[in-house]
């Protein structure tokens, strides 16, 4: 393949995301990006038996693999993630969260106080597939508090390393 060629390629992958380009006066290097996501609630929420919650603010989206419209999380990279999730129900709510892979149960995350708030967190970390899905899904049904001025209900996620180590081709 010729220079001209590869520098092609690159500029498509630069302009897709999946690669930044550094230029020093010395030399020039690509960096693979790893993808992460960090988004909120920032309204009041019901959601009830395999309702996706949809996390509306977005704090981060490196790689926009993270799509507000539905709350789904789509890896862009095999490879090993890391997702972390809280919640907190309304006064006399109960809470009941589930996160999947594709539509595979992985974790819960339960809570349920009378007269107060509750709150529930979980953590997962799990090998995704190019293209494997993960989401938050209600189980019963569960107020979840929010507001824009109190974030309280948190979704994340980040590639912690490539499969087999390496970034891919």
């Amino acid at each position: 393949m010729a220079g001209k060629d590869i520098l092609n390629i690159i500029a498509v992958l630069a302009l897709t995301g999946i690669v930044v380009i550094s230029a020093a006066p010395e030399k020039r290097q690509t960096e693979v990006l790893r993808p992460a996501f960090s988004v909120g609630l920032t309204k009041m929420m019901n959601v009830s038996d395999h309702v996706n919650v949809t996390f509306d603010r977005v704090f981060l989206n490196e790689g926009s693999g993270y799509d507000p419209m539905t709350g789904v999380f789509t890896a862009p990279y095999d490879g090993t993630y890391n997702f972390l999730y809280h919640a907190l129900a309304e006064i006399d709510g109960v809470l009941y969260l589930d996160l999947y892979k594709n539509q595979e149960y992985i974790s819960s995350a339960y809570a349920h106080v009378t007269s107060d708030y509750g709150s529930a967190s979980n953590a997962v970390v799990i090998t995704l597939a190019r293209g494997d899905q993960v989401y938050i899904s209600g189980h019963g049904t569960s107020m979840l508090y929010g507001d824009a001025w109190e974030v309280y209900c948190t979704f994340s996620g980040y590639l912690m390393f490539f499969t087999k180590g390496a970034p891919p081709a």
